[in-house]
């Protein structure tokens, strides 16, 4: 019987076939790699449904006051000059809104008088704070536009109101209320005559839009102090102007 031996194959040809098999392999991945597109880590507009926007509002990147300084009665807050977000003044309640605790006591007075004088009368608006005012100016942008809302409505951190010593007063029937003919109410003409011998001035006088950076408002008043307040209506300047502070658009 004859048995018939194995044939090898020679260690050569094997190291050839493996050498092959392994360049096959790299080369079908190498195919696979190069035709598959992998995204980018930035999320592509329009690959997920969008939520609500907000406005789009442009920002500015005014000074900011420190914390002392905005707590100063004759502190100039403006286009220019900002309060922080976290400045929250000394308040107190005074016809349902709160002021800080001078305002409060001289408004008090000067409501009162006006009142002796036959004047119905009321508080609109006083205190607001940072976040507050983002909601009343997002909401006027939201409404007319930026370039529109900037006239009449202070951005965050701009709004004399979140100092505490400013605030909206108008007729108690609400005839004119917020609105440029208040100034020709009787209350509105009282006020403008009356309003420095109670420490207060109309921020947004007449013919001074250019300096305020706002339109008139003669239902907007603000706590100086007494003397400032008769000085700066003698003088005929806005409070930018007095103090010698910048002041316009933002």
């Amino acid at each position: 019987m004859t048995i018939k031996r194995k044939k090898h194959v020679s260690t050569p040809v094997v190291i050839i076939l493996g050498v092959l098999l392994l360049g096959g392999a790299i080369f079908g991945w190498y195919k696979i790699t190069k035709t598959v597109s992998y995204p980018k880590a930035d999320i592509v507009e329009g690959d997920f449904p969008k939520k609500q926007q907000d406005p789009q509002i442009s920002q500015n990147y005014a000074p900011e006051l420190s914390l002392e300084q905005s707590a100063n009665l004759t502190v100039v807050v403006n286009k220019k000059h900002a309060l922080p977000s976290t400045y929250i003044p000394e308040l107190t309640y005074i016809r349902g809104v709160q002021m800080r605790p001078e305002a409060a006591l001289a408004i008090g007075s000067l409501l009162a008088d006006a009142e002796k004088a036959g004047f119905n009368t009321k508080i609109i608006s006083g205190y607001r704070s940072y976040k507050t005012q983002e909601n009343v100016y997002n909401g006027y942008v939201s409404r007319d536009g930026q370039t529109q809302a900037d006239t009449y409505s202070a951005r965050p951190g701009h709004s004399e109101h979140q100092t505490g010593l400013a605030a909206d007063v108008g007729n108690a029937s609400g005839y004119c209320d917020l609105e440029i003919c208040f100034g020709q109410t009787d209350f509105g003409a009282w006020l403008a005559e009356n309003a420095a011998n109670y420490g207060f001035i109309i921020r947004y006088p007449e013919g001074k839009e250019a300096i305020t950076g706002y339109q008139y408002e003669p239902w907007h008043i603000r706590f100086v102090g007494v003397d400032i307040a008769k000085n700066i209506i003698t003088s005929g300047k806005t409070l930018d102007e007095y103090f010698g502070v910048s002041s316009g658009d933002y």
